[in-house]
């Protein structure tokens, strides 16, 4: 049986330089013979056709393109296809596929591992079906693409010039690569999506990291990007280019990509894990640190500082649909992010929030910076008083902080659920039990930036931490906590009413809406940030049932 085919996916916003690496890779190749695979976003056809203009090709398939839409999404059917087609030339030494700018490499890397056969018998959708069913044909007998074609390397592309503003910018996808309809790469979904969080998203997931456009960008602060990559990813190879010039032998076959790896990639991820160094450069003001306690936030305090921390808050739940509260509407202006509507759009009123909004987000972002420093990544855990069944998912990427419900933690699920017992990850998870009243209920956030104000950051979530006397007011007359280590920090259900009551000003909606530790129990895990710092994937014992887990370390459609 043939070897699978070497993969390389390009990755990167619009402008970074993809297509001028891709026409590189073709001139470049020689008697190494190259398949391209690119984007006909909104059938205009300018990337194959940049491609094919760069010299003679020995063969008109060497270059597909997939027809009115993008790499972008999990199983892509026409993508299955078009490499399976391919592969079973033996024609090619490798194929090079060009993902969309406002694609997330993992959900690329997930077509890989996909039983199409599966798909395509359990797909109820008619046309969906008969894209599966072609692919399946053209796989001739592989259930998945991975058997005849694998994933070798993953290289996101970083334009040097824009990298600060694209970080520190609260826009959405559609307001920055623009709608597919209009000859842009965006989905209307994509309206829910920010460009920072995507950004260190691609960063996070590469193996090789090319910063290009290094002409345009000075030397120091070149030198300053390429340090912020290393630390956002510390084990990605990182090359700095000019016009996407790029040795051919750091991008063809060159087996790095690893699935494990790629997925515990992320320098917070690593630092939590106590893999992952504490490091400072001094010369370029790159550092990063751990904030842990012991005690939970208080959930009003906590919101005051999220809304002083962050440029724009995205508080919204997947639970949000449960809320009886017609009112939410109301809630749409929240920290410079605006909810979306049913409008058509043309009120020239709604331009003209968004730019207020963007200018609230832009000067929220300065006074924040003022106060703590440049900080461009923040992940981890939060305890949140009152809520002591459910750990809280902290994620934020330039601009933009998103908080979500994460699930029970560890320590409220059986033990049937928890990573083998004697391996790593299960002692890990032991380490994280402070003891049998706070189990493995913690804030754990790992900060990552430049010139970072740590005195200051420390300090204001050490006020945001419920005290004794608070807990002692916060119970019913007369109640009784035990003498147990810690117990005082429990129970505190009066706090989360409170904020349900203030929600409009204060609240944490996210928290206070979810189902109970019962309903996650019963049903189906997304996979969540603590699940893949332990290492619980799916299937198997001590796996999260329902969860395949292929890359990425955030559920599918919300990535933080």
């Amino acid at each position: 049986m043939q070897a699978p085919i070497p993969v390389t996916l390009l990755s990167g916003f619009l402008g970074a330089g993809k297509t001028t690496l891709l026409k590189r890779i073709v001139e470049n190749s020689g008697n190494f013979r190259v398949a391209v695979v690119v984007n006909d976003v909104a059938a205009l056809n300018i990337d194959s056709s940049l491609v094919r203009n760069t010299r003679a090709l020995g063969s008109s398939e060497q270059v597909l393109e997939l027809q009115n839409g993008c790499v972008c999404c999990t199983l892509r059917a026409d993508l299955v296809k078009a490499i399976a087609d391919l592969a079973s030339k033996r024609a090619f030494d490798a194929i090079v596929v060009e993902s969309s700018g406002v694609a997330e490499p993992s959900q690329v890397a997930e077509t890989f591992g996909i039983d199409v056969s599966s798909a395509h018998r359990d797909s109820a959708d008619a046309k969906e079906k008969k894209e599966l069913a072609a692919a399946v044909r053209s796989l001739r007998g592989a259930s998945a693409l991975q058997e005849v074609a694998r994933l070798d390397t993953c290289v996101t592309v970083v334009d040097a010039g824009a990298f600060n503003g694209d970080l520190a910018s609260a826009a959405d996808l559609v307001e920055r690569f623009g709608t597919r309809d209009a000859g842009g790469e965006a989905g209307e979904e994509d309206g829910e999506r920010n460009v920072s969080t995507l950004l260190v998203h691609q960063i996070e997931f590469a193996d090789l990291i090319v910063l290009n456009k290094c002409d345009l960008a000075s030397r120091s602060d070149v030198l300053a990007i390429k340090n912020a990559l290393a630390t956002l990813n510390p084990g990605a190879e990182i090359v700095c280019a000019i016009r996407s010039d790029v040795p051919l032998n750091k991008l063809l076959a060159t087996n790095r990509f690893d699935l494990n790896k790629a997925a515990n990639a992320a320098g917070w991820l690593q630092t939590l894990r106590g893999g992952g160094k504490v490091v400072e450069t001094r010369e370029y003001g790159i550092c990063n640190f751990v904030y842990t306690s012991r005690t939970p936030f208080h959930p009003t305090r906590l919101r005051m500082f999220l809304d002083d921390f962050a440029a724009v808050l995205d508080l919204a739940a997947a639970a949000a649909a449960d809320d009886d509260d017609d009112d939410d509407d109301d809630d749409a202006m929240d920290a410079g992010m605006t909810m979306s509507t049913d409008d058509d759009g043309d009120d020239p009123r709604e331009a003209e929030t968004r730019e207020k909004a963007k200018a609230e987000a832009a000067e929220k972002l300065a006074i924040s910076r003022q106060k703590y420093g440049h900080v461009f990544r923040s992940k981890g855990f939060v305890w949140i008083a009152g809520r002591d069944e459910v750990c809280g998912e902290w994620g934020h990427a330039g601009a933009v902080l998103q908080l979500d419900c994460g699930g029970p933690w560890m320590g409220m699920l059986p033990q049937d659920m928890w990573p083998e017992e004697g391996s790593e990850e299960r002692d890990m998870l032991l380490r994280d039990f402070a003891n049998p009243v706070v189990m493995d209920r913690r804030q754990e956030l790992v900060f990552i930036g430049r010139h970072m104000n740590k005195t200051a950051i420390t300090a204001a979530l050490e006020r945001c931490l419920v005290t004794r006397a608070e807990a002692s007011s916060a119970r019913p007359a007369g109640a009784s906590i035990g003498g147990r280590i810690d117990e005082w920090k429990l129970g505190l259900t009066s706090l989360s009413a409170e904020v349900r009551s203030t929600d409009r000003v204060h609240g944490l909606q996210t928290f206070f809406n979810h189902p109970s530790v019962s309903t996650f129990t019963r049903v189906p895990f997304q996979l969540t940030d603590a699940r893949v710092l332990y290492g619980i994937a799916g299937g198997g014992r001590g796996r999260v049932p329902g969860v395949a887990h292929v890359g990425g370390a955030f559920p599918r459609g919300r990535r933080r």
